[in-house]
C-alpha cells in the first residue's frame, strides 16, 4: 500500500525501486501511521484504487482523516525511481521466479481492479532480450511513462534506487521527521529476487535502443552520463 507517515507524509511506492526495503525501514523506525490505496498507487489512483465501490470508499475515507489531522494542504509526497535498464533487468529476475513465472497482474489484482504493470501482462519470455524487445513493441519508453504517473509537481522529492539509503535518509529529512539515520543507513536488504532461470546480458544494438525510448527518463533523473558511456562502449566494439 501507499504509505501514510505519522506527519502527513505520504510514500509512493513505484514497483522494483527499492519500496519493499524503504516500507521496511519506515515501518520498523515507527513512521507510519497507516497503509492505504493500492500497493503500487501511483497520484491517479492514490484515493480511488478499488474494484468495489467499498474498496474506493474506504481509500477516500482513509485520505480523508489524514486531510482532517493535517489539513488540506498537499502532503509532502516521496518516491524512488532506478535505471530504466536496471528496471527491465530486475522486472525480468523478479516475474522468471517459479513462485511467479510471469503471472497475470490484471487477474491477481482483481481486489483493486488495477496494477500499474497489468499493461504488459503476456509479454514475458524465457530470454531476457526476448522479453524487452516483446514489452518495447507494444509499449516504447515503457519506464519513462511507468514514472510519469508517479512523478510530477506535487512530488517533493524523488530519490533513485541505486542510492536508496542516503537518499531515503534525505528525503526524511526534508520531511522533517524524527528518525534514526544510522538505523536506516544500516538496515539489512529486503526483497531480492533470486537469478533468473537465465542469464541477463544485453544485446548491444537492443541495450543502445532501449536507451534512446528512456531518454527523457535519463535525462530527467541524472542518468545521462551512462547513455554517453553505452555509446562510447558500442563506437569501441565496432570499431
Amino acid at each position: 500500500m501507499a504509505l501514510l507517515l505519522k506527519n502527513g507524509s505520504v510514500f509512493l511506492h513505484i514497483p522494483k525501486t527499492g519500496g519493499n526495503w524503504v516500507t521496511r525501514v519506515l515501518e520498523e523506525s515507527n513512521l507510519v501511521a497507516f497503509r492505504f490505496s493500492h500497493k503500487h498507487a501511483d497520484l491517479k489512483h492514490l484515493t480511488f484504487a478499488g474494484k468495489t465501490w467499498k474498496k474506493r470508499l474506504q481509500n477516500q475515507l482513509r485520505y480523508t482523516v489524514r486531510n482532517a489531522r493535517f489539513g488540506n494542504r498537499e502532503p509532502y509526497m516521496f518516491c524512488f525511481v532506478r535505471h530504466p535498464l536496471k528496471w527491465y533487468e530486475s522486472w525480468f529476475k523478479y516475474m522468471s521466479q517459479p513462485n511467479r513465472n510471469w503471472l497475470s497482474f490484471a487477474e491477481a489484482s482483481k481486489a483493486y481492479g488495477w496494477h500499474p504493470n497489468a499493461n504488459i501482462d503476456g509479454l514475458g519470455a524465457a530470454e531476457f532480450n526476448q522479453y524487452v524487445r516483446n514489452v518495447i513493441a507494444k509499449h516504447p519508453s515503457y519506464v519513462t511513462n511507468l514514472y510519469d504517473g508517479y512523478i510530477s509537481p506535487q512530488v517533493n522529492f524523488v530519490g533513485k534506487q541505486e542510492n536508496l539509503r542516503e537518499d531515503l535518509v534525505t528525503a526524511l529529512e526534508q520531511a522533517g521527521l524524527d528518525f534514526d539515520a544510522d538505523f536506516i543507513r544500516n538496515f539489512e536488504d529486503v526483497g531480492v529476487s533470486k537469478s533468473p532461470r537465465s542469464s541477463i546480458e544485453w544485446e548491444p544494438e537492443l541495450r543502445t535502443h532501449v536507451l534512446q525510448l528512456e531518454l527523457d527518463c535519463l535525462h530527467r533523473f541524472g542518468y545521462v552520463e551512462q547513455v554517453a558511456a553505452s555509446k562510447s562502449n558500442l563506437l569501441a566494439k565496432s570499431a
